[in-house]
């Protein structure tokens, strides 16, 4: 019997983000897996090839923007029958960590290193919905009990 394997979904915007999950690209690479990124000069060259669906950058700090975002991301996570969400987490990700939570999709949010100070709202948001949270450094660790340690990405 062959076993079917799963559907990855990467939600990114451009900058560090992007960069942490194709710095994943050894993991995510052996998956089929389609990428939920916002349109920018950087996602647009390091993903073509890939699959796509491009996003607008919407702040989940304005209750409409959060709606509309929390409908696409259903949309998507559906019509792209992930079976995962993986993410470093910025205000895009948010709805679909929500939406993830609630179709019982299991969901792994990066830690990134570049927080200097105490994570925003879509970092606290994204790793508190998520199933696994995943660190880069031990340091990491006492902001996010249970985390699992992957090391540094790049």
């Amino acid at each position: 019997m062959t076993r079917r394997r799963g559907r990855l979904l990467l939600v990114s915007s451009s900058g560090g983000v992007l960069l942490d999950l194709l710095a994943l690209e050894p993991f995510w690479s052996r998956h089929d897996h389609t990428w939920a990124a916002v349109r920018a000069a950087d996602t647009e060259s390091a993903l073509l090839g890939h699959p796509v669906r491009w996003l607008e950058e919407k702040s989940i700090s304005r209750p409409f923007q959060l709606l509309h975002g929390l409908a696409e991301s259903v949309r998507i996570l559906r019509s792209e029958r992930a079976t995962a969400v993986l993410s470093a987490g910025t205000g895009v990700a948010v709805p679909f960590f929500i939406s993830a939570r609630i179709l019982g999709i299991p969901s792994l949010w990066i830690a990134t290193l570049n927080l200097i100070r105490t994570p925003g709202l879509a970092a606290r948001v994204c790793s508190r919905l998520a199933t696994t949270v995943l660190v880069q450094r031990d340091s990491m660790s006492g902001a996010h009990p249970g985390a699992v340690v992957v090391g540094e990405l790049y």
